[in-house]
């Protein structure tokens, strides 16, 4: 289960990454958002060189012995922190469009998910 869940994490943030990096105007056109400042598309491409290198460090912690309980818990507070921002940005700035909102819950999944792992693999510590 825990490959399957740094798997699938790792690849929602690798096709995030490319998104941001290889066509940042494109992927916040979707939302709604015109952007062409050279210094906020420098950002947004470092945000999606960001995603790809955490998603290479899941995958490759997932290897090493050990490893994969890391791997899940640097997803879960990684989940956290981007539903953390997300409430703030709610409370802050309002409910931002639809798509948005489906990347909140997604994270929220995965969060929730990986919880549920790291859980399960601690009571299953304590019993031996």
């Amino acid at each position: 289960m825990k490959k399957a869940y740094i798997v699938s994490v790792s690849v929602i943030l690798t096709l995030m990454g490319v998104a941001y990096i290889a066509a940042p105007a494109t992927y916040l056109g979707t939302l709604g958002v015109s952007l062409s400042d050279p210094s906020m598309m420098n950002v947004i491409r470092s945000f999606g060189g960001f995603y790809l290198g955490f998603a290479a460090f899941l995958i490759l912690a997932e290897r090493r012995v050990g490893g994969a309980d890391l791997a899940v818990f640097a997803a879960v507070l990684a989940m956290a922190g981007f539903l953390a921002g997300r409430a703030i940005g709610f409370f802050a700035d309002g409910i931002p469009v639809q798509s948005v909102l489906v990347s909140g819950i997604v994270e929220l999944i995965f969060a929730v998910w990986g919880i549920v792992i790291l859980a399960r693999g601690s009571s299953h510590g304590s019993a031996q």
